[in-house]
């Protein structure tokens, strides 16, 4: 018999598998610093050991403990504790193996920085007729179009503001933006590359600004449909017909010796802006006066476009525009 002053001592089963898992895992932590890999194969294979380690200590305390009074005692906190312990100590090391951890961290330490694009001179090859122009991209901002001489050289600059975790590591990113170009027959074609960016957590860049200078005396089509983007068109001179189309808004700055015909596309009278002599018409019925008022449609539905033309000096080469948002046009 139990003597009355002295206490009877139970068995919490549980707890010593708690503890021994604890050390197991603990383990398994410092070997995941030379194999990052190995530690969740470890635990995705080994943890039903913690299953069986509590089976043998609920047998052990059941052989050793046979008096009249039971001293067992099952600590279900500590069996809780030990599942918790391996479901966030597999989802922790399957997250710090996969390449998510790396860009959080790339995240949390980045700058932003503004570096420059890759300069482009390029001679237009014999033969070459058009120039086609594919671009800009919704992260390109500040695109300047200009009208070069007769020449045949095609010149590109600008900046980027790439946010990345050091301005090398910016600069080694903007290489691979900026213009690329190929001909396929008579066409060059030349296409404005943003800066490439992963998926997920990591850099972000936008072309903060660039300047693009075509031969004026070669035909040009842009073709910049992403939403938002801005286009802006600088024309010293031009001796072939252009054609630009832009979903964004388009700003046309003309020397005032330039000779050019201007036929414009909209959704409204309103988006015809500038000092020059707008002719408005409406693409599905007859002329009208340009001080029409017409409804603006909203910008996301198709509606019949709008007609403009005008006559800037004595006449020549055809400007086409088309655009949803503004089209304005300057004479200085």
């Amino acid at each position: 018999m139990q003597s009355q002053g002295k206490s009877i001592r139970q068995w919490r089963v549980g707890s010593f598998s708690t503890a021994l898992a604890l050390i197991l895992f603990g383990v398994a932590t410092l070997v995941y610093r030379h194999e990052p890999g190995y530690v969740p194969q470890l635990i995705n294979n080994w943890w039903p050991v913690v299953l069986i380690l509590l089976g043998l200590e609920i047998f052990l305390a059941g052989y050793f403990c046979r008096d009249d009074v039971p001293r067992l005692k099952y600590d279900f906190l500590a069996l809780i504790l030990v599942l918790v312990i391996v479901i966030i100590s597999l989802v922790i090391y399957v997250f710090n193996s996969s390449s998510l951890a790396a860009r959080l961290t790339q995240a949390l330490g980045a700058a932003s920085y503004t570096v420059d694009l890759p300069e482009k001179r390029l001679s237009v090859a014999e033969g070459v007729k058009k120039i086609a122009v594919q671009g800009p991209g919704r992260e390109w901002h500040n695109l300047q179009l200009r009208s070069g001489s007769s020449a045949d050289q095609i010149v590109f600059f600008g900046q980027a503001m790439v946010t990345a975790t050091s301005e090398a590591e910016a600069r080694e990113m903007a290489r691979n933006a900026g213009l690329f170009t190929r001909q396929v027959g008579d066409t060059l074609f030349l296409e404005l590359r943003e800066v490439p960016l992963y998926q997920g957590f990591g850099p972000s860049a936008r072309i903060s600004g660039s300047t693009l200078i075509l031969p004026a005396g070669l035909a040009v089509e842009v073709a910049g449909d992403k939403i938002g983007a801005g286009l802006e068109m600088v024309l010293d001179y031009l001796e072939a017909d252009w054609s630009i189309t832009n979903s964004g808004p388009i700003r046309v700055t003309l020397n005032r010796g330039i000779n050019v015909q201007i036929e414009a596309y909209s959704r409204a009278a309103e988006m015809f802006q500038g000092n020059i002599n707008w002719k408005i018409q409406n693409r599905l019925t007859s002329t009208a006066p340009s001080d029409q008022k017409l409804p603006v449609p909203p910008y996301n539905q198709p509606e019949p476009e709008v007609m403009a033309r005008a006559t800037v000096g004595e006449g020549g080469p055809l400007l086409k525009l088309f655009s949803r948002d503004a089209i304005m046009i300057n004479t200085r």
